[in-house]
């Protein structure tokens, strides 16, 4: 043998039974090269004898699959007991060893050939984390000394508005601080997934794009986190998006959670790996359990659809039809994205109204009342009925301000159109008589005294009301308005002589100029006038009585002469006080209070009948919604707005938020399954040696109970609580309108910041809860407690577990028009400076005399075998025959 095949010698002993069989097998062998190497008995009748084989320094460096598989398919079959002979092109391991029969076994040597394949693979993973582990220690140095020398923290930056996109910088802002997601992107973690996407063969459709809006996001969470932003960035997004979205062309205000929903869209279909294109239609065969029709849900859905925002966003509802009659209950699943909650409308609204009764003292009083706020006046007219006592069809409700009627309300007005401080009355007016030969059809009469001189005009004295004949004349109208208001006037006037007329009569209904009755005309009360306002009545005031309404207009000398008392008492009712001063009920909610009517049952309506297979009929079934599975991120929309047919209301409706501790089990329609005393709260976690060598992204992912929905069918409360880290508000009271901002929860330091397009500031928790919060952002509170440990997995373990991932970010360089931009160092790193940060080690910069790596010569002989660490390790576990210790060196792989 040659001196550069005796550099690395692999033994083995066979043992015999016989010293023959030892003498006439060693015959075979190659002659030893020193006299130690000979035969060395340690056994009495027993003689060991050791032979070598020569292999290459790296005996797996020139192996592949096939000549793999072409050596051991050869053992396998070989029946003869001749020794192998190997090439530096094709490597062998081979070793005889006669059983009791004296056939040759070679079942030792493919076990021991695997196991060095094993131990050869498991060392090169070793150096490459011991190399990887100083280069994450130099670049989070410099990262650390990076942001304090900016004295900023990471991530707080603002978004230039580029014209009414303040809906897609508060989105964006909230994305970015959602940990894990800014950790795939920032990380380039997503780029394995966007080239595997590429690869399809279907995704050469133009409608698919070519990842742009992917890459481009990245960039943007990229510039956010290293304090590099540059508005040229989201320029391009916002132009990326103008162009795969025409609906956000232009300086429009969109919907910041439809803009949400379509960019979350729109990065799982670039980073869409799934192979399938059509669903499996699902048999729900009855008797199958919840569990199963759910799993078969979620693996259909996902022959489609398997991207990392549909492993961290999404999950599970439940749908349930239950038939009243037979009770028989019917269950889809189906994935969503988005939870959009209505918020609960059970708030009341205090109305203050004086009520004038007829024949009562006091005449005038005010009350309070309570009413939903989606009452109507018909309920404010019942409710008035049962406080006073007054028939319903008798009771006035119209609007009285300081010189006259405003308007009457009828029945189908809402009480919202009632503003808070109006000047409210409920009139009684008399039950109306029906006609007769002798006085002929009758009407009712509402009015008011006003005092007018030149343009003042100004009401005194309280409303009236009563019925009379159409059939009288001017005079006689007069007197009977006199005699209602007999308190106010002095003692003679009734019983004295009168002039005609002592005041005007104008008509309100239906005019816009001022129309009066004539003292000239026999019966008035048939002037067109009259007619025009009852059959206006007739027509608007629905559920009210037909009247007329009236104002009685005084010059000061009449005035003067006739009214004694121009004053407008009213008696207070201790219930106005009490309805002022009490909070209106049901102007805070809470989130739990909006799940819990999103998930109570629904009774279906004639229109949505449910086909029932059990009674072979439809049904009015009552339907209910339950979350089957919650995801990492989970994503809640609050309804805040209500379109119409001409405009959109928004509910002002303050919704009380946790941000913390925010259990989900309640509103789970999977019920808890019961959990043994002796087994621990918290989630199974995978071994400590897994967890270190996996990357922390890939150890929180697999976490995801929507990605392994068989792994975790029993959930405990760790697996439902959640923590707020984002909140995206609305401003304003009009959807198309308004201004967006953020709140968002910076992982490094734990503090809230709000982001208004460019402005930031840091805010305290008790500012992050307001009436215009309308989508939060919440995620796993075991995944917020694991990130810091996950993510130093990666890390060396001199590393402090607290690093977050941004020191760990690779460099950042854009070019900009004017600058580059670039951190963390001032100037961007060339090619050599990169490999050199990368690949010098203290480990690696050792020298250890005779050490082949470093050797210029040959590498000395020594009589002594030498041997790698993983020989040494699989000669323990074998427990063979002792060796000399190998020299000190550093090849380990």
């Amino acid at each position: 043998m040659t001196k550069d095949q005796k550099e690395i010698i692999f033994e083995r002993k066979v043992e015999s039974e016989t010293s023959e069989v030892a003498v006439s097998k060693s015959s075979s062998l190659p002659p030893p090269q020193n006299s130690n190497d000979h035969l060395k008995s340690g056994q009495q009748g027993k003689v060991s004898l050791k032979r070598s084989i020569t292999l290459a320094r790296n005996p797996f460096s020139q192996l592949n699959k096939k000549d793999v598989r072409k050596h051991i398919k050869e053992m396998a079959s070989s029946k003869s007991g001749k020794v192998v002979e190997s090439t530096e092109q094709e490597p062998v391991l081979a070793a005889v060893k006669p059983d009791v029969n004296g056939r040759i076994s070679r079942t030792d040597s493919v076990k021991n050939f695997f196991s060095k394949v094993v131990n050869q693979i498991a060392v090169v993973p070793r150096n490459k984390h011991r190399s990887e582990s100083y280069s994450v220690n130099v670049r989070t140095e410099e990262w650390k000394t990076y942001f304090e020398e900016t004295q900023k923290v990471p991530g707080v930056i603002g978004i230039r508005n580029h014209g009414n996109t303040c809906f897609m910088n508060s989105i964006l802002q909230c994305l970015s601080y959602t940990d894990i997601l800014a950790e795939y992107f920032v990380l380039d973690q997503y780029k394995s997934d966007l080239k595997r996407r590429r690869r399809l063969a279907f995704t050469k459709t133009p409608a698919m794009g070519k990842g742009e809006i992917t890459e481009q996001l990245a960039m943007v969470l990229k510039s956010l986190w290293s304090l590099q932003y540059d508005p040229e960035i989201s320029d391009k997004f916002k132009s990326l998006v103008d162009k795969y979205g025409s609906q956000y062309k232009g300086g429009n205000q969109h919907d910041a959670q439809e803009f949400l929903l379509w960019l979350l869209d729109k990065v799982h279909e670039e980073l869409n790996t799934a192979t399938s294109k059509k669903y499996k239609r699902l048999k729900n065969f009855p008797g199958k359990s919840d569990d199963v029709l759910a799993a078969e849900s979620l693996a259909n859905y996902m022959r489609c659809n398997n991207s990392f925002v549909v492993d961290i966003f999404q999950a599970q509802f439940r749908s349930s039809l239950t038939c009243p009659t037979c009770e028989r209950q019917s269950n889809t699943f189906d994935p969503f994205l988005c939870v959009s909650l209505p918020i609960p409308q059970i708030q009341v609204r205090p109305v203050v109204i004086t009520v004038l009764y007829l024949d009562q003292s006091p005449r005038q009083v005010r009350i309070g009342l309570t009413l939903p706020v989606d009452a109507d006046v018909k309920d404010l007219r019942e409710s008035l009925a049962k406080d006073t006592g007054i028939e319903t069809p008798q009771l006035l409700i119209a609007e009285i301000n300081t010189i006259s009627f405003q308007r009457t309300l009828n029945d189908g007005q809402s009480i919202g159109v009632i503003e808070p401080e109006a000047p409210l009355y409920c009139i009684e007016v008399p039950k109306f008589n029906d006609q007769t030969e002798d006085d002929g059809a009758f009407v009712v009469l509402a009015w008011v005294n006003v005092y007018k001189e030149g343009l003042i005009e100004k009401r005194f004295g309280s409303p009236y009301t009563m019925q009379v004949s159409r059939e009288i004349t001017y005079s006689d109208l007069q007197k009977l308005l006199m005699k209602e208001m007999s308190p106010i006037l002095h003692d003679d006037i009734l019983i004295s002589a009168q002039r005609v007329p002592l005041f005007r009569i104008r008509v309100l209904d239906g005019f816009d100029d001022k129309v009066y009755l004539d003292e000239k005309v026999e019966l008035p009360l048939y002037m067109e006038c009259v007619e025009t306002a009852i059959n206006l009545s007739q027509v608007q005031d629905s559920g009210g009585p037909v009247h007329v309404k009236l104002v009685l207009e005084w010059d000061m000398p009449a005035k003067t002469q006739v009214i004694y008392d121009d004053e407008d008492r009213v008696e207070e009712h201790c219930s106005v006080q009490q309805v002022r001063e009490a909070p209106e009920s049901g102007t805070s909610v809470s989130l739990q209070e909006c799940f819990s009517l999103y998930t109570s049952e629904e009774r279906l309506g004639q229109d949505d009948a449910y086909f029932c297979p059990q009674c072979n009929k439809k049904r009015e079934v009552v339907k209910k919604l339950g979350v089957w599975s919650v995801p990492d991120v989970m994503v809640v929309h609050l309804k805040r707005f209500r379109q119409s047919t001409k405009s959109t209301n928004k509910l002002e409706t303050m919704v009380e938020f946790p941000l913390d501790h925010f259990d989900m089990s309640p509103n789970m329609a999977r019920p808890p399954e019961p959990v043994p005393p002796s087994s621990s709260s918290q989630p199974e976690m995978p071994p400590a040696s897994n967890t270190t060598a996996a990357a922390g992204l890939k150890v929180i992912s697999a976490f995801s109970p929507w990605k392994h929905p068989k792994r975790f069918r029993a959930y405990d409360r760790d697996d439902t609580v959640y923590e707020l880290y984002s909140v995206c508000n609305h401003h304003g009271s009009d959807l198309l309108g308004g201004h967006y901002t953020a709140f968002c929860k910076n992982p490094t330091d734990g503090q809230w910041y709000a982001f208004d397009d460019v402005n930031t500031k840091q805010i305290t928790e008790e500012e992050v809860i307001t009436k215009d919060a309308y989508i939060l952002f919440y995620q796993k509170s075991c995944l917020t407690n694991n990130s810091g440990a996950a993510s130093s997995a990666s890390s060396s373990s001199s590393s402090s577990g607290s690093d977050h991932w941004v020191y760990r970010m690779p460099d950042f360089v854009y070019k900009t028009k004017n600058e580059t931009r670039c951190a963390p160092t001032a100037k961007p790193r060339s090619a050599k400076d990169k490999l050199k940060s990368s690949t010098l080690s203290p480990e690696k910069t050792k020298f250890t005399r005779n050490c082949a790596k470093y050797a210029t010569l040959p590498t000395k002989k020594s009589k002594e075998f030498v041997l790698s660490d993983t020989e040494q390790q699989q000669s323990d576990t074998e427990n063979t025959c002792p060796r000399a210790a190998p020299e000190s060196s550093d090849e380990e792989s």
